[in-house]
């Protein structure tokens, strides 16, 4: 056997490649040592290393509908293919299989978490291969941030505030209070948020000044890809003077309510203010027990405001924790407009086919909600406008508008007449049918109108005003005509009627 111009004697021949070279010809040759006859065989042999040291070349992270690229490398002779899997090969589909080392991976929008993607190299002349993967995150968030803690503080006190943030794969937090920066502490807390355990980070703030408000800021900062999202609370700081309700119930109208100023000192000196001036008594608005309780009897709707006690110590002046007074009251003053701001009388006169937009209003706290209702009874309307468009009469009649407050369950109504604009019709002239002369005589025209027509009478070439006329003819003639014009007041439009009438003389003779 014969290679690369070295014969050996045998029919084996074992050969060690120790580094890649050229492909080369194997010779074998066959001779018959009786006749002397050979004969030869060649092969061609390919020399195939690896795939070994394989490894990919992937993004930091991530982005749901964007398309990131992967690089596999390996040592491969005198080629490898690459097959690349979104997952474990042993439950995945390939995602490709080529001669090129790269994935261009377009991350789906439903992916989430942590992604396994897996290189598979094959050598294409030994069929030999090795698998290498990577894990890449698709960071969320952070989103669904808020916080968790008392909103009031007092001086002196320690309060403890929580953070939350929905962070794929984590968050780091940083808090802001009164120009200083805090790390907190990372707790795990009995909650689920999208079905993982959430984790919360701790803050435990010492309240040391008094101010009306503060800000705490929450900062939550995605470990990976440093997109940062913040929420802010406002804490109101105040020293332990306060006003409350002396009770829980509700503050409605017509009845007895008092508050209470909690904190102050047995000696201190306590007046009060209502929405930042002085608060004055009177028959309705009564302080007692040292200025300590000041008490509405009954409660009015005007008494809604902010309420202050502030308490002057021995020379210190402490302002209290304001209380906003919200009196629950009405409905009062309903009614009911049509198109935006015309108020409606009793009677409303609407065009056929004409659309019309009815409003219902009423001073109401807290606000009301309003049904309406037609002639009939039913239900028309469950806000507090309403539209609708009159075709004939048989939609005139009475609207109805209800407010109703569903703390306190009273209830006013409002209601207007729906007339539709029509006439004139059915233009009539009463009266005598024949007239004598010099003898005076009545006649009166009418019409159906809506709402009313005014009335014109021609007479004798005359135009004589209003719906009645006297007449009286001073010299004989046959006959004498009567017209008379019916108009609308609202449209303008007209319709007329006309009466002969026979006359008569005692005197004359016919001569």
């Amino acid at each position: 056997m014969t290679l690369d111009g070295l014969t050996k004697y045998s029919n084996q021949y074992d050969i060690i490649f120790k580094t890649i070279v050229p492909s080369k010809v194997l010779t074998c040759e066959a001779k018959n040592p009786s006749t002397g006859e050979t004969g030869s065989i060649s092969k061609t042999l390919h020399v195939a290393d690896g795939p070994y040291n394989a490894s990919i070349q992937a993004p930091k992270w991530l982005v749901n509908g964007v398309k990131s690229t992967f690089v596999c490398s390996a040592v491969c002779y005198p080629s490898c293919e690459y097959t690349w899997y979104a997952g474990n090969p042993a439950t995945s589909s390939p995602l490709s299989t080529s001669t090129s080392n790269e994935l261009h991976y377009l991350t789906p929008q439903y992916q989430t978490g942590l992604l396994d993607v897996f290189c598979e190299v094959q050598n294409t002349l030994s069929q030999l291969f090795v698998e290498t993967s990577v894990a890449v995150w698709v960071p969320q968030g952070p989103t669904d941030i808020y916080m968790s803690g008392p909103t009031s503080a007092m001086v002196g006190t320690k309060e403890t505030y929580y953070c939350f943030a929905y962070c794929t794969p984590s968050c780091n937090y940083i808090w802001y209070y009164q120009n200083k920066t805090f790390t907190g502490d990372e707790a795990n807390v009995p909650i689920l948020n999208r079905n993982k355990p959430l984790f919360a980070n701790i803050l435990v703030i010492q309240v040391e000044q008094s101010h009306k408000k503060e800000s705490l800021v929450c900062s939550a900062v995605n470990v990976l890809t440093g997109k940062t999202v913040n929420h802010t609370m406002i804490i109101n700081v105040a020293d332990p003077i306060c006003v409350l309700p002396i009770t829980a119930t509700p503050p409605i109208a017509d009845s007895s309510y008092s508050l209470k100023c909690v904190g102050a000192q047995q000696n201190a000196y306590i007046y009060w203010t209502k929405n930042g001036k002085t608060l004055s008594t009177s028959d309705t608005v009564h302080l007692a027990d040292n200025n300590v309780i000041l008490t509405f009897d009954p409660l009015r709707a005007s008494d809604t405001g902010v309420y202050q006690c502030i308490a002057n110590e021995q020379g210190n002046v402490i302002p209290g924790v304001p209380y906003e007074l919200k009196v629950i009251y009405g409905p009062l003053n309903t009614e009911i407009t049509v198109s935006g701001d015309k108020l409606v009388g009793q009677t409303t006169l609407l065009l056929p086919g004409t659309s019309a937009t009815f409003y219902c209003s009423a001073k109401c706290y807290p606000a009301c909600t309003y049904v309406w209702y037609n002639f009939n009874g039913d239900i028309i309307g469950k806000n507090a406008s309403f539209s609708f468009t009159p075709a004939s009469v048989a939609d005139e009649g009475l609207i109805t508008c209800v407010a109703f407050n569903p703390i306190t369950q009273n209830y006013t109504t409002v209601n207007t007449n729906i007339e539709l604009i029509g006439g004139p019709k059915n233009v009539t002239i009463t009266g005598p049918n024949s007239v004598q002369v010099g003898v005076k005589a009545t006649f009166e025209c009418s019409a159906v109108c809506t709402p009313s027509c005014v009335y014109t009478w021609e007479v004798y070439g005359r135009t004589i005003h209003g719906s009645k006329v006297d007449l009286t003819i001073s010299k004989y003639v046959a006959t004498e005509t009567l017209l008379c014009i019916a108009q609308n007041i609202i449209t303008g439009k007209l319709a007329g009627a006309n009466e002969t009438l026979d006359v008569t003389d005692t005197n004359w003779c016919g001569c």
